[in-house]
């Protein structure tokens, strides 16, 4: 792929609006081509960081009715004999469309702020679905190392947090690798680790919102209690995805090994400050 081509793509693939085959053409572009990358970096940044800066902002009612007076006096004219009907129709549609559009953003900003997380609408299995899809792509890692702390500063000034390698007390878990991910509109980092003959990923990233009702058994969510800790978890497409929280970041979990193991593993996992 181009790099002008990724270039005018940066911003869809950033907000997961691409494709799938076409954001794994850009992603495996940007594994090989640093100034890409680093723009990708700075596109994910600022509109992480307009995200958190920009409050909602509520219409006043006196707006809305003064924008429907006007919008119900606007003339639509229409030559039925020199314009073709095709033309006719553009015009109803465009006006419409027009409506739409002010009323609906007036409507919304009536509205309290919507409670998100990663940028989906109060919906876990939009997380969990991102995270099983992250591991079922097999892209390979940006940074191989069998030492976290280098995947730490590596990840520095990348993802608007600062990423800590996750331990484990099983012996049988050895970290391989880093790469940069996305969750929503979420920067994030995907962490691979190798437990036997399986493969465990991690995807860690900071929410925009707070995900403590996201993550109630009123939203689907099963808890399990093992080791002394309680550990919330969800089941897609045959994969268990327990997620915890730790001093304000998110740890998604999943893999190719038994859900027992999988459980007791995060129950027991750190996070080192």
């Amino acid at each position: 792929m181009d790099c002008r081509v990724v270039q005018r793509h940066l911003s869809a693939f950033v907000d997961s609006e691409l494709e799938p085959t076409a954001a794994l053409e850009l992603e495996a572009h940007l594994v090989g081509c640093d100034p890409c990358a680093t723009q990708r970096t700075f596109v994910g940044s600022l509109k992480l960081e307009i995200n958190r800066q920009l409050a909602p902002v509520r219409a006043p009612a006196h707006l809305r009715a003064r924008i429907e007076q006007a919008l119900s006096k606007v003339p639509i004219e229409v030559d039925s004999e020199a314009r073709p009907s095709s033309h006719v129709w553009a015009i109803a549609v465009s006006v419409a469309a027009s409506v739409l559009l002010v009323l609906g953003s007036v409507v919304n900003t009536d509205r309290g702020p919507t409670k998100t997380i990663a940028g989906v609408v109060n919906n876990p299995l939009d997380v969990v679905r991102e995270v099983v899809d992250r591991h079922k792509d097999h892209l390979p890692v940006e940074i191989s190392t069998a030492a976290p702390e280098q995947a730490t500063s590596w990840f520095r000034d990348k993802v608007g947090f600062r990423v800590r390698g996750v331990e484990f007390t099983e012996p049988r878990v050895h970290f391989e690798g880093a790469r940069m991910a996305q969750v929503g509109n979420n920067l994030a980092a995907r962490l691979y680790y190798r437990v036997g003959d399986s493969q465990l990923t991690v995807v860690a990233f900071k929410p925009t919102h707070p995900i403590d009702h996201v993550l109630s058994s009123d939203n689907g969510v099963m808890k399990i209690s093992v080791s002394g800790r309680e550990v919330p978890y969800r089941k897609l497409q045959g994969y268990t995805v327990p997620i915890v929280q730790d001093d304000g970041i998110v740890y998604a979990f999943t893999g190719d090994l038994d859900e027992r193991m999988l459980l007791q593993l995060v129950a027991t996992a750190r996070f080192p400050h």
